[in-house]
This record gives structure tokens, C-alpha cells and sequence, in this order.
């Protein structure tokens, strides 16, 4: 009984001595991080497979010229949640996050922006849209090659840059008609579909504010409309590249008309094709 006692009491000592020292090298850690200096800055762009408008050079560059001190500050007094902020307002970056470590690294982590369409309005003033609907600008540093969306677009960047895309229409200061809301519509559908992604290169905008397509594969245009039944008028192109342009290319026709309800329409000089 008494060794039993005595055994108990020995390991109560040997957790009592464990639960010191940690606490103790808790203190000495704390310590040498209130004292530690930033030596390095790591940039790392996650995503740099897939973009390029972002370098880490310019990042460093960006934190001087917003004023920011880090290499030889002491890491517990850097501002990282008004750098992080900082680093989110950059046009190209979708998101950004930072932390230190215990060697003395201020670690970046960028998510750039990564655009679904390009705009060219009748201004040829150019810019991206991204998935999430938000406009960006063009970069000296990378070109994306995305879907086209050009012609009778009266929409400038400055305008709305700051609003999303689907919500231009609402909050468009001017409160006049807007095409952004149904291009990303459009552009969405096509951007998530293996097929039309693949297929369509260009989306114009005729006088009349209706959608033409341009594709890759067959030497005509395809008739849109607006954008209502969008699902139904994709669904009657889908068939006709199965049945026609798999078969025969498709150069045979100058347009491909999918305006018309429950009908497809192809003009081929001065003969239609009509397919129920």
C-alpha cells in the first residue's frame, strides 16, 4: 500500500517538474518572439500556375510605397491586419492573408483574381470580369486569354469598377439600362460548361442589344437573342453541332439563328435550314 502511495506521489512530482518546464519555455518563447526582428519576407502566389498578374517584386514594392516598415521591426509590432487590408485592395488579388513565424519570416499568401470574359466597350476601353462579378483592369505584366465581349456596350470601367457585375443594373448611379448584369449571365453559362467554354471565343453586341456568338469551330454566326431561355437555346445549339456541324462542319452556313421558340433557324446564302 505504502509503495503504492509512494508511486503515485513520484509521478505526480514528475508531471509537476514536465508542467513546469513547459510553462517556463512557454515564457522563454514569448519572450524571444516580443524580441525577435522580421529578416524575411516571403511572397508566395498560390495560384501562379494559373495567373501572372501579380509578382511578388511588385508586392514588396507595393508595402513601401503605402509606407510600411517590416524587414528588421520586431515581429509583434508589425501591423498585419492593416497590411492584409492593404493587400486586398490591390486590383489583381482576390484574396490575401499573412502570418509570422518563429524564425522571423512575415509570410504573404496571394489568391489572384481570375478573369471569366474581357469587355471591350464602343469606347475600346477594355477590362476584365471575374468569376466572382468583379471588374478588374488590364495588366502590363499578362494577357488572359478569356472570352471576348465586344460591340455596342456602353458600360465604362470607372463606372463600375466598385459593383458587381449581376448588380450594375440596381446600382448604377445613373440609373439607366445596363448590359453587365446579363452579360455575366451569359458569360457564367458559357465559362461553366466544358463544351461552350471550349467552343465560343467571342460574344458581340448588335445595334438591337441582342447576342451574337462567335465560334472556334464552324465558319458562321450564331443568332442569340437576349438572354432569356438561355438554358433552352443551349440546349437546341448542343443538338445542332451533334447532328450538323460533327457531320459536316457546319461552313456551309452564314448564321445560326436559336431565337425562336421550340425552332432553330440556319441561313445558308439565300435557303434556310430549319430544324424543329
Amino acid at each position: 500500500m505504502k509503495r503504492k502511495k509512494l508511486h503515485i506521489v513520484l509521478q505526480t512530482i514528475i508531471w509537476l517538474l514536465f508542467l513546469g518546464i513547459f510553462i517556463l519555455s512557454l515564457g522563454f518563447t514569448e519572450k524571444q518572439r516580443n524580441e525577435m526582428l522580421c529578416n524575411q519576407i516571403k511572397i508566395t502566389i498560390l495560384d501562379s500556375h494559373q495567373n501572372h498578374f501579380v509578382k511578388p517584386n511588385e508586392i514588396i514594392h507595393f508595402l513601401s510605397e503605402k509606407g510600411f516598415k517590416i524587414r528588421q521591426q520586431k515581429i509583434n509590432s508589425l501591423p498585419l491586419n492593416q497590411i492584409e487590408t492593404e493587400l486586398n485592395k490591390i486590383s489583381y488579388v482576390e484574396k490575401a492573408e499573412i502570418y509570422t513565424t518563429l524564425d522571423g519570416v512575415l509570410n504573404i499568401e496571394i489568391i489572384q483574381r481570375t478573369p471569366m470574359f474581357r469587355i471591350i466597350n464602343y469606347n475600346y476601353e477594355s477590362y476584365y470580369v471575374d468569376k466572382n462579378a468583379v471588374l478588374f483592369p488590364l495588366s502590363d505584366n499578362y494577357s488572359a486569354r478569356v472570352l471576348i465581349v465586344n460591340g455596342n456596350i456602353n458600360e465604362p470601367y470607372a463606372l463600375f469598377c466598385n459593383k458587381k457585375a449581376y448588380e450594375s443594373e440596381n446600382q448604377d448611379v445613373l440609373k439607366r439600362e445596363t448590359l453587365l448584369d446579363d452579360i455575366f449571365y451569359l458569360a457564367n453559362a458559357i465559362y461553366h460548361d466544358s463544351l461552350w467554354s471550349g467552343l465560343i471565343e467571342q460574344v458581340y453586341v448588335n445595334s438591337n442589344k441582342e447576342f451574337e456568338l462567335i465560334p472556334k469551330l464552324g465558319n458562321f454566326i450564331i443568332e442569340f437573342g437576349d438572354t432569356s431561355e438561355l438554358e433552352t437555346k443551349f440546349v437546341k445549339l448542343r443538338e445542332f453541332y451533334r447532328q450538323v456541324v460533327s457531320k459536316t462542319g457546319g461552313g456551309q452556313y452564314s448564321k445560326v439563328n436559336v431565337k425562336f421558340k421550340n425552332q432553330l433557324v440556319c441561313t445558308k446564302k439565300n435557303t434556310l435550314y430549319e430544324s424543329e
